[in-house]
């Protein structure tokens, strides 16, 4: 973090907020947190190493409970911290597996008993989070409750008698601020693969033309500024087309959940191509869910290895993406390097070169030169301009 540039501070309406105590450029890094608590998706178990974050086929599982796994020694032995207390809870009720909510809460409460000091609270504490209980409807807060029920009997194996815990450790309240404070940690191709608690984040207050923004870095968060912010500043038509046909497509897009076989790609890749094709006259790619729609069809072909056909939907994307994500956005950058990634395998050298340099602008603001998805962009760059100076 530059420690001089951010400050909390009351903001009218809003609570606590976060301002600068200087003028900053576009592409400034402003923090660098880490989470105080922080957990793998289910959807993501076994494909992603549960410390680094990053996706890797041959990962090795924790010899006890047999769910959680790494990259190698090195990650399963930073974890362990982490990981010790919650693996005698995992294995303790196989073969269930909790929901992300209560496994990253069983972190927190395990965290908390320890008093550990975590640098993600230098801004903003655990304490300090707000959990807007007033606000919630009876049925949120009886979810909620239900919620603190399961955690109680997930950490049965640590924890005998939850009611003589610290005042300060109400499960009830523990998810009350995770459910207003919690992050989804996306890798570097914006997929989500985790769920984390960044206290002092939770002072960034939204806005529809935001001034910054929040990229990973495997489970590190960056703010990185992308306007010009002085000092003191806070940081189409989605649904044209015709009706019935946006929300045939919009219930089929929620209905795709991670498909990891090859059959189970073909078959969303079937059902893409049909909604597609029977909606070609209905629907503009600007439309929120027909874009969507080609996203997933691209992300079925890229794991098909239909390259040509991938190259199609994503070149579709690219207006669509410019419209809702104009400007220095991250999502846009990493659309523009799939994109040019795929041109580049179609021999399309001088279209994927152009298409590189569209990302790499946005880029180096958005993740900034030292970001991994950054240096590997700069290497395919390099490969295509060496490509066509040979021929």
């Amino acid at each position: 973090m530059e420690p001089a540039a951010l400050e909390k501070f009351p903001s009218p309406g809003k609570g606590s907020g976060l301002r600068c105590l200087r003028r900053l450029r576009p592409g400034e890094l402003l923090f660098r947190a880490e989470p105080f608590a922080y957990v793998v998706t289910k959807e993501q178990l076994g494909g992603v190493c549960e410390r680094c974050l990053r996706r890797n086929e041959h990962l090795h599982r924790c010899s006890q409970c047999k769910v959680a796994k790494y990259c190698g020694k090195s990650c399963q032995k930073e974890a362990w911290q982490d990981h010790k207390q919650e693996c005698k809870c995992l294995k303790s009720i196989k073969p269930n597996f909790p929901p992300d909510s209560v496994r990253l809460a069983g972190r927190i409460v395990f965290k908390l008993l320890r008093q550990s000091v975590c640098l993600s609270e230098k801004l903003y504490s655990f304490s300090d989070l707000q959990s807007n209980t007033e606000q919630l409807s009876e049925e949120m807060k009886e979810g909620l409750r239900h919620l603190a029920q399961t955690l109680q009997l997930y950490l049965k194996a640590e924890i005998q008698d939850a009611s003589q815990l610290p005042p300060a450790i109400d499960f009830f309240q523990i998810f009350t601020k995770v459910t207003c404070n919690c992050f989804t940690i996306s890798n570097g191709e914006m997929q989500d693969v985790g769920v984390g608690l960044y206290p002092s984040m939770s002072l960034l207050n939204h806005s529809c033309d935001p001034n910054c923004v929040i990229v990973f870095e495997g489970y590190q968060l960056l703010l990185r500024s992308i306007q010009e912010i002085q000092i003191g500043e806070e940081d189409a038509e989605k649904l044209a087309g015709e009706e019935h046909a946006w929300k045939e497509v919009k219930d089929a897009v929620n209905g795709v959940r991670c498909p990891k076989s090859k059959e189970e790609w073909e078959q969303v890749l079937a059902r893409c191509q049909n909604l597609l094709s029977s909606n070609a006259d209905r629907l503009p790619d600007t439309n929120i869910y027909q874009l969507k729609m080609l996203d997933c069809a691209m992300d079925a072909c890229i794991n098909l290895g239909s390259w040509e056909k991938a190259l199609n939907y994503g070149s579709r994307t690219l207006g669509p993406y410019r419209l809702y994500y104009p400007g220095f956005h991250p999502l846009r950058a990493v659309q523009l390097m799939r994109v040019g990634k795929l041109q580049y395998s179609q021999d399309m050298f001088p279209q994927a070169l152009e298409t590189l340099k569209q990302a790499y602008n946005i880029m180096k603001v958005t993740h900034g030169a030292d970001h991994s998805l950054m240096q590997a962009l700069m290497e395919l760059k390099e490969q295509c301009e060496a490509v066509m100076r040979v021929q």
